[in-house]
């Protein structure tokens, strides 16, 4: 791996020093590229309400103007769905915060979202993160008198909030974790406990996604889902290699065939609780399934916690600001997780030696959290008798080759292979453009794509998207159908916003990918697009 410092003042001021902040990625297609949106923090003398956007593709730094929002505040945590932004809890002061919010990164425009339910209590340092299109998962933080381990599932759709029974043994209550999505499971490192106490395991929580639609309205298909998917429970992970030391506000992230854990705040021992803060990175090779030690190349970041580490790209990331315990930091720094080697650790041959009997109960723990983790494409026999934890490897048939890309999405991973940002980005826009053509092209054969211009290409395209039957749609012409709507749906929102009208049923498709398509969601789709086209 190699750091390598980012300085860039194009535009407005980049985000002041500070810790205790939020940062997200948003693939924008209204805003052509990807944008990495930074709010709030503390600097120590205040508590920052502030929001600065990097459009990473360009370098520029933007100062959006916005309506509405939340109060000053550090320590909350955010996650994205779409294009927009979702904030929860956080402090300002000793004053603790319950709200959520949501960033419309399209419009800039903030909303206070009233959820229905037992939604959870104020409080800082905790953590959420995105389950799907429409559901967010909240998890622990300190309320101001106590370490929390309960969990919240919020639907942003239906403005719903549930608690959530989790079974299996409960992870200590803890505050100042990481949660990052795996497969299609969620898991968790670290945080601080109950007498200050840093924490330093790695435990995963399954069973919060089903086929089909979210647990029943009735008995009988709560209960028929039941049998597809066991009830939510935490598992705890053993896996072999160096394991970093207990810490809180360090980052932790999915780079892909790593995931990442950086700095973070810790003490010397139960013995000595001198506060620690560190700067090592350490790395779940997903090949392997262990802990390897990671060797840095070329200049470092200075130690710090609760700082942000934040996926821009494939295999890179970005670190911004953070505390050592004297000092606030507003350095930004990329770590290119591809560069260098990882160094395995030294005792190598381990693997190989006869079992012990806690190596037996590691490899039981590593049997139930397999099956907990099955892929949902069925395994050979012989990988599901291993009994290893296998389900964190890369899948190349799921992975690689899937158009659909939702299991890469939730890995972290680049929706498509061959593509690195947005469907708008680079190539992909001439790629859409070009399927256009040929959309054209194919519906009068005399005329090749060269010989049309764009303006009769797209009207041509139009023509036959609001005439034919969804099901004779090939994948080009869906791929085009999906790249034209959202051309044309910010003016159309923006219309809607100066005319008091709501067009929310229609933008929907606004926030999906194209690999992120189901055969299913075609004909609704295609209903949509002739809808959109016909306001314009």
């Amino acid at each position: 791996m190699r750091w390598r410092r980012y300085q860039c003042t194009y535009g407005e001021p980049p985000p002041s020093a500070r810790c205790g902040h939020c940062v997200a990625k948003v693939n924008s297609s209204v805003w052509d590229g990807t944008l990495v949106v930074f709010h709030g923090g503390t600097n120590d003398r205040q508590f920052l309400s502030d929001l600065v956007v990097l459009h990473y593709e360009s370098g520029l730094w933007t100062r959006p103007e916005t309506t509405g929002g939340p109060t000053p505040r550090a320590f909350h945590c955010c996650t994205v769905i779409g294009t927009s932004v979702y904030y929860f809890g956080g402090r300002t002061g000793a004053r603790m915060h319950s709200e959520i919010w949501k960033l419309d990164t399209n419009l800039w425009e903030w909303q206070l979202l009233r959820t229905q339910g037992a939604s959870p209590d104020a409080r800082e340092k905790a953590d959420c993160i995105a389950l799907d299109e429409s559901r967010i998962l909240v998890c622990g933080g300190y309320d101001g008198l106590r370490w929390l381990n309960d969990v919240f599932v919020v639907d942003v759709v239906a403005c719903a909030c549930t608690p959530v029974r989790v079974g299996g043994p409960f992870p200590p209550p803890r505050a100042g974790h990481k949660l990052a999505m795996l497969h299609q499971g969620v898991l968790m490192f670290g945080g601080e406990t109950t007498n200050t106490q840093y924490l330093g395991d790695l435990w995963a929580l399954k069973g919060l996604f089903r086929e089909g639609k979210p647990q029943g309205e009735t008995p009988s298909s709560q209960q028929h889902q039941q049998q597809q998917d066991p009830s939510p429970r935490w598992v705890k992970m053993q896996l072999a290699g160096p394991s970093p030391s207990g810490r809180s506000g360090h980052g932790f992230v999915n780079a892909g065939a790593r995931m990442v854990v950086y700095g973070g705040r810790g003490d010397e021992g139960w013995l000595n609780r001198k506060a620690v803060y560190h700067k090592d990175v350490a790395v779940i090779d997903r090949e392997s399934v262990r802990w390897v030690r990671s060797r840095g190349e070329g200049e470092e970041p200075s130690e710090r916690a609760f700082h942000s580490l934040t996926t821009v790209a494939k295999g890179t990331l970005l670190l911004f600001g953070g505390y050592n315990g004297k000092s606030t930091y507003g350095d930004l720094w990329y770590l290119d997780t591809d560069a260098g080697e990882d160094v395995a650790p030294a005792n190598e041959d381990a693997r190989d030696a006869a079992p012990s009997a806690a190596t037996s109960v590691q490899n039981l723990t590593s049997a139930i959290t397999s099956k907990i983790f099955a892929r949902q494409s069925p395994r050979p026999a012989q990988a599901q008798a291993t009994g290893s934890a296998d389900w964190m490897q890369m899948s190349s048939s799921s992975e690689q080759e899937s158009m659909l890309g939702c299991l890469r999405q939730r890995m972290g991973l680049p929706r498509r292979p061959s593509d690195t940002g947005p469907p708008s980005r680079g190539g992909s826009v001439k790629d859409s453009q070009v399927m256009i053509l040929k959309v054209a092209a194919k519906l009068d054969p005399v005329e090749g794509p060269r010989d049309l211009s764009r303006e009769a290409a797209l009207a041509r395209a139009r023509s036959y998207f609001a005439t034919v039957d969804p099901a004779n749609l090939t994948a080009e012409d869906v791929q085009a159908l999906l790249y034209d709507y959202k051309r044309v749906l910010p003016k159309l929102l923006e219309r809607a916003r100066r005319e008091g009208r709501d067009l929310s049923a229609i933008s929907r498709w606004n926030h999906v990918d194209y690999s992120d398509l189901r055969v299913a969601e075609v004909h609704e789709l295609c209903m949509t697009y002739r809808d959109v086209v016909g306001v314009m």
